[in-house]
């Protein structure tokens, strides 16, 4: 991994920490935030950013969650990253933006019980 690359990931973490403390329901319902890279069928580069609450959500609120706040953490990013708002205007990735909600310990936060996330985001 080329070291631009890495110093971008690390400024994305920056950016998703201070659009988490800009949205009240996400500064106290957040545990923890992870960015999961990831390739599509065309192998075109996709970031997923999942976010772990801090309770135990059902399937139905969960979504509900998505629907309310999806858009807002992709405004809150554009206004702080231009990488993100570049995106955003070249290609739809507003459309195709992966932000996942996950209750306390399941999809990819199920191993990472003492992540060090968890400790990132809870003591700052």
């Amino acid at each position: 991994m080329e070291q631009k690359d890495i110093l971008q990931r690390f400024e994305l973490l920056a950016d998703v920490q201070k659009t988490i403390f800009k949205i009240p329901f996400l500064k106290d319902a957040v545990n923890s935030f992870l960015l999961q890279p990831y390739e599509d069928y065309i192998i075109s580069k996709k970031l997923k950013i999942c976010f772990e609450l801090k309770e135990r959500w059902s399937f139905i609120e969960l979504s509900l969650i998505h629907s309310e706040l999806a858009k807002q953490i992709l405004t809150e990013l554009e206004i702080i990253n231009n990488g993100i708002k570049e995106s955003i205007r070249m290609v739809s990735f507003r459309n195709e933006a992966g932000i996942e909600f996950f209750s306390r310990n399941d999809g990819p936060f199920k191993a990472n019980k003492n992540s060090i996330w968890n400790c990132f985001i809870s003591k700052i």
